[in-house]
């Protein structure tokens, strides 16, 4: 009886840990680059959508505001579905991507030695040598079966489709079927294939047109049906952000990605040099975001944007001292503050 007690407390524990790897590995902290531009997309959309109801008032109404009420209500009464719908195609493209990663990474054994889950009880900076930072678990490291791992990418990648395409039939957005398949293509193709850009040093140039262009222009049109000059800017906003994010990742990687060739443009640049391309991307994605928020909300969301401007400098501080899990959450931190802050000030502005 004792030996049985034994055994399932052993099983419990067992599928608690592979319950917690399996969350691990949708990575956590990268899931904000998904998120982030849909709220901004839907933001930009929603001052499109509410200028469309502002009409000169005269007798009797002209055509051209008949026909806009028209086309805002139509927008309105499918804003919310195809707004959750893009939400979803963003958060499972992600983890699809995440899981793919894993995977091409893991059978090339660029993660070997990534077996060891991360301990509440230990910081997570901390290595044998503590030389250089201890990195977060992987799934085939782990010893997770490589095709368990390309499978969970499959199944993401499919809810991502379904999403997509939904969204796309309810929006009439037809065109959004390439811009979904390329995201899905550049997603396998960043580490997977035989000639992965991620392994090249472009990474930061392809999250920057999909989960910064792709994302937020696909979204605005999906719900609007145009995109505008504030979409763009902002677009180029959260572009930046989710490079900080890989940059970061990048440099805590850099000493593994180069003993396995992969070269990364952290590794292309150096750690020094890499360090000074963070903060160029900080300092760009502040102009940039002083010029949106100056347009939307005048003085206070000026005020609300600078007040915020610690978090990327604690952000280059902690991956200059190689706290990289500081870093991280300061970077995922960060997308999702300007994501919050163009809410705000569009709803303001509405008022």
């Amino acid at each position: 009886m004792l030996a049985g007690m034994t055994e399932r407390a052993n099983t419990r524990q067992t599928m608690t840990a592979d319950w917690k790897l399996w969350v691990a590995g949708t990575r956590p902290r990268t899931l904000p680059a998904s998120i982030a531009p849909v709220m901004v997309g839907a933001a930009c959309a929603w001052i499109h959508i509410r200028a469309l109801g502002v009409c000169t008032e005269q007798y009797p109404e002209p055509a051209v505001c008949t026909a806009n009420r028209a086309a805002q209500a139509a927008l309105i009464g499918r804003f919310w579905p195809v707004a959750v719908l893009c939400a979803i195609v963003a958060l499972a493209l992600q983890i699809a991507v995440n899981f793919a990663n894993d995977y091409s990474d893991g059978i090339r054994g660029t993660d070997d030695g990534r077996d060891v889950p991360d301990s509440d009880d230990e910081p997570f900076d901390a290595s044998p040598d503590e030389s250089r930072p201890r990195k977060p678990q992987r799934l085939v490291a782990s010893g997770v079966p490589a095709r368990q791992v390309l499978r969970a990418a499959g199944i993401a990648a499919g809810v991502a489709c379904i999403a997509g395409l939904t969204a796309i039939v309810v929006s009439h957005a037809w065109w959004l079927f390439a811009v979904g398949a390329l995201s899905l293509i550049a997603g396998w193709t960043y580490t997977g294939g035989r000639h992965p850009y991620g392994y090249a040093g472009f990474g930061e140039l392809g999250v920057f047109l999909f989960f910064g262009l792709a994302a937020v222009l696909g979204t605005q049109y999906a719900l609007a049906g145009t995109i505008d000059l504030t979409g763009i800017l902002a677009a180029v906003c959260c572009g930046l952000n989710a490079m900080m994010l890989l940059m970061v990742n990048n440099l805590r990687d850099i000493d593994e990605d180069q003993r396995h060739g992969k070269r990364t443009l952290a590794v292309r640049l150096g750690e020094g040099n890499a360090r000074t391309a963070l903060a160029a991307c900080v300092g760009a994605e502040l102009l940039v975001s002083i010029v949106i928020v100056s347009a939307l909300w005048p003085g206070l969301g000026v005020l609300l944007m600078i007040s915020g401007i610690a978090v990327p400098l604690r952000m280059m501080r902690s991956a200059a001292r190689h706290e990289f899990r500081g870093a991280l959450m300061d970077a995922g931190y960060q997308t999702l503050f300007f994501a919050a802050l163009i809410v705000l000030c569009v709803i303001v502005g509405g008022l």
